[in-house]
Order: C-alpha cells, then sequence, then structure tokens
C-alpha cells in the first residue's frame, strides 16, 4: 500500500513539495512579498492625491470590512506623509525587494521544472519582465474587482461577477510571471494547468480569507497593536505563497507524470513535452537498474559462470 502510494500522482506531489521546501519556501517568499508590500502601499499613497492619502488604507478596510479599532491601526500602519523623499526612498524599496522576490520565484520555477540558471541579459530581462507584470497584474486586478464591485447590480450578482474577474485575472498573471521567470524556456501551454490551479485556489482563499480576516484583524489589533496587524498581514502572504508552492510542485509532476489520464489532458491542451530543452537538469530519482559491466584488463579473464 505504501510503495503504490509512493509511485501515486498524489505521492508524487508530495514528494515534489518536499524537495521544494515547500513550507520553508513559502515563508521565505511571503517574508519577501512583505517587504516589497510595504513600500509598494506607501508609494501608492505618497503618490496620490492631497484628497486621497487614505487610498490603500481605505481599500485594505473595504476589503476586509475592519471596523474600530482595526481601521484605526490599519490607517496608522499605512500613513505616509506624502513628501518626495518617502516616495523616493519608497521606490528603491519597491525596486530591490521585487528583484529579491521575483529572483526567489525564479529559483523555484527552475527547480521544480528541472531547469539550470541561465545567464546573460536575457535573465535580467525576463526577470525584469516577470516584476513587471507581477506588480501591473495585481493592480489590475484589484482595480478590475473595485470596478465590479461599483457596478449598479443586486449583490447576488456582483460577488460571482467579482470571483470570475478574480479568477480570469490570476489565471492571466500566473501563466505569464512563470513562463517569463523560466526565461520562455518552457511552452506557454505547459504552464496552463499551474495557472489554472494557482487562480482557482488563490480566489477560494480570497473568499475564505474576507470570512476569517476581519476577526483576526481585529483581535491581533486589539492585543497587539500595530505589530499585530503586521503579524496578521504576514500570515495571510504565508497562506498565498503555500498555494503558490503547492501549485507549482503539483503542475510540474503533472508535466511529468506517465499516468494514462495526465497524457489525455496534455494531449487535449496541445502540452505534450517536446525534446528536453539546453539546460535541462535530469530528475534526481533517475537511477541505473543495472550496473554498468566493468571493463575487463588485457590478459584477464571475466567471472566463472556456473556450469
Amino acid at each position: 500500500m505504501e510503495h503504490r502510494l509512493e509511485r501515486s500522482f498524489a505521492g508524487g506531489c508530495f514528494r515534489e513539495f518536499i524537495a521544494l521546501q515547500g513550507i520553508d519556501r513559502a515563508v521565505v517568499l511571503a517574508s519577501q512579498a512583505f517587504t516589497a508590500l510595504i513600500p509598494l502601499l506607501l508609494l501608492t499613497s505618497a503618490w496620490s492625491p492631497a484628497d486621497d492619502r487614505d487610498l490603500v488604507s481605505d481599500g485594505i478596510i473595504r476589503r476586509f470590512q475592519l471596523t474600530g479599532g482595526a481601521a484605526d491601526a490599519v490607517r496608522q500602519l499605512f500613513a505616509s506623509p506624502g513628501g518626495g523623499a518617502t516616495g523616493v526612498l519608497s521606490g528603491f524599496l519597491l525596486f530591490f525587494s521585487g528583484v529579491s522576490l521575483t529572483r526567489r520565484m525564479q529559483r523555484m520555477y527552475q527547480q521544480a521544472w528541472r531547469l539550470e540558471a541561465t545567464s546573460g541579459v536575457g535573465r535580467a530581462l525576463n526577470s525584469a519582465f516577470g516584476l513587471t507584470v507581477l506588480v501591473l497584474g495585481i493592480g489590475l486586478l484589484y482595480l478590475a474587482r473595485t470596478l465590479v464591485g461599483w457596478l449598479p447590480a443586486d449583490e447576488a450578482l456582483v460577488t460571482p461577477l467579482s470571483v470570475l474577474v478574480s479568477v480570469v485575472g490570476s489565471f492571466l498573471m500566473w501563466s505569464t510571471v512563470p513562463w517569463l521567470l523560466l526565461d520562455r524556456r518552457i511552452p506557454w501551454r505547459r504552464l496552463v494547468p499551474t495557472a489554472a490551479l494557482a487562480s482557482a485556489c488563490s480566489s477560494i482563499y480570497g473568499v475564505a480569507s474576507s470570512i476569517y480576516m476581519p476577526r483576526q484583524l481585529e483581535s491581533y489589533s486589539e492585543r497587539f497593536g500595530l505589530f499585530g496587524v503586521t503579524l496578521a498581514l504576514i500570515g495571510w502572504l504565508v497562506g498565498l505563497a503555500l498555494i503558490l508552492v503547492a501549485t507549482t510542485a503539483v503542475g510540474s509532476e503533472l508535466d511529468r507524470t506517465d499516468a494514462p489520464w495526465a497524457r489525455r489532458l496534455r494531449r487535449a491542451l496541445h502540452a505534450e513535452r517536446a525534446a528536453p530543452p539546453a539546460g535541462a537538469v535530469p530528475p534526481e530519482s533517475t537511477v541505473l537498474a543495472e550496473p554498468l559491466p566493468v571493463a575487463l584488463e588485457p590478459g584477464r579473464a571475466g567471472p566463472e559462470r556456473p556450469v
């Protein structure tokens, strides 16, 4: 039973998740994302018009429906004087934190898809494009959800439409970002299952977080103040990072497995594997079934065979 489980698709996904050091990597990605998120939000506040300085904090308050002390703590956390020096400093912090985040994501994708790291200007350009798509994708996704919320329609129609916009936007983002970070060495169609899983899981997580996050933010802000709000936001990002790492492990295992249903799915998506790309790394589990024969020295007889 245990042997069959290890050789199954679920066992392969679990082994891939362990090989990616899923939990540790998710914590690191979440911390790096938070380091990049704060400068981005401060920069947005600094560049907003004078009467919209609380644009970011109001967006978070509306997203999680916060009231009372939790709402005040969020406003205090993202308060910005709006000076030019603050905008420039936030811009530098955003750039370096974003580059570090994309490099960590790039190493994760390369390990999952068995690709070696490349060098040269192309890698730097693809990383920069990946960071740009990630930032613009998050911003456009937030804008689309906001516009859907302003529609003069019943809430029973607005909520499913908002979820649909999130799924489509997340799918486009999580199919483009890995494609760029992998230096376009993996065809886009082979990344479709990973993007579909990531978008579906992140959308479900978004709906679930709208239920539990308000209570958590209020509880943490009452107990720990600003530190509690920061802790709650990092915990929320850890959940997103776990989804990203887990779906990457499942998608890469789906691309490699020889299960009949997986081959049929790949044929339906026209995502069959071609010859190994340049720089491909063979899986670590590849071993020789039998040892290679040892070359005999001249004049030396081979092993005697039983008659």
